[in-house]
């Protein structure tokens, strides 16, 4: 009795793993080269705490006084992607690539080069994904002059960025599908301001003379055409 049921079971863990391995065989794995082109809009978030004289680099060594030094900046700065990526699809479920394009900020620009990782988490028409951008943010251009309203130049020098993203792909034929994803975006840079001196003309609104590193934080949506 014993053996007629190990043998029982047998056959059946023997009927199931057959059944598993053929409905993975209707769905061929699918190795190529895949391309995407994105737009992608994002708004700043948080604050960017500027630094006492005695923690930042300065251009010029002020004499501050307290009440004239700007504690925080918001960063309101909202953000215009285009790129294009190029890809290899290893199977149904993974692909990674390399991507470029063009960030626009309200006063400046970037031009991101990075390494991008992609999951497809299930195969089906639609489906959850997620993706993962690493690289740098070259400069393209940015303002000379401060901003009005808060008399700085956020943005001023190259970084690190990165970008995670989770979203659906929709197969829309067996030669393209749609990317719409939610983001957030992160680019390391630097930010320029002014200390103005006790007894000196105000220049700020022309001018900057202190510097140091920033964060700027960013969260949007994309929207992307895979073929």
């Amino acid at each position: 009795m014993k053996r007629t049921l190990t043998l029982f079971l047998a056959i059946i863990l023997f009927a199931s793993i057959t059944d598993v391995q053929a409905q993975r065989n209707r769905i061929p794995q699918e190795s190529k080269f895949v391309f995407m082109t994105s737009l992608a809009y994002a708004t700043g978030a948080g604050d960017i705490q500027l630094a006492n004289f005695d923690c930042h680099e300065a251009l010029l060594p002020p004499t501050l006084d307290a009440s004239q030094v700007l504690k925080t900046v918001r960063n309101k700065n909202f953000n215009v992607n285009v790129e294009q990526l190029i890809g290899y699809q290893f199977n149904n479920y993974f692909y990674m690539g390399v991507g470029t394009g063009i960030d626009f900020w309200q006063h400046t620009a970037f031009v991101p080069l990075y390494l991008n990782l992609s999951v497809n988490m299930m195969q089906t028409r639609v489906a959850p994904t997620a993706f993962l951008n690493l690289g740098w943010g070259f400069k393209w251009y940015i303002s000379s002059r401060p901003e009005v309203a808060t008399r700085v130049i956020h943005g001023t020098n190259q970084g690190p960025m990165g970008e995670a993203g989770l979203g659906l792909r929709i197969q829309l034929s067996d030669k393209g599908s749609l990317l719409i994803a939610g983001t957030y975006k992160l680019q390391y840079s630097k930010i320029r301001y002014s200390i103005v001196r006790d007894g000196e003309d105000d220049f700020s609104a022309n001018l900057t003379n202190s510097i140091q590193p920033a964060f700027y934080h960013f969260g949007g949506v994309k929207v992307g055409i895979i073929y």
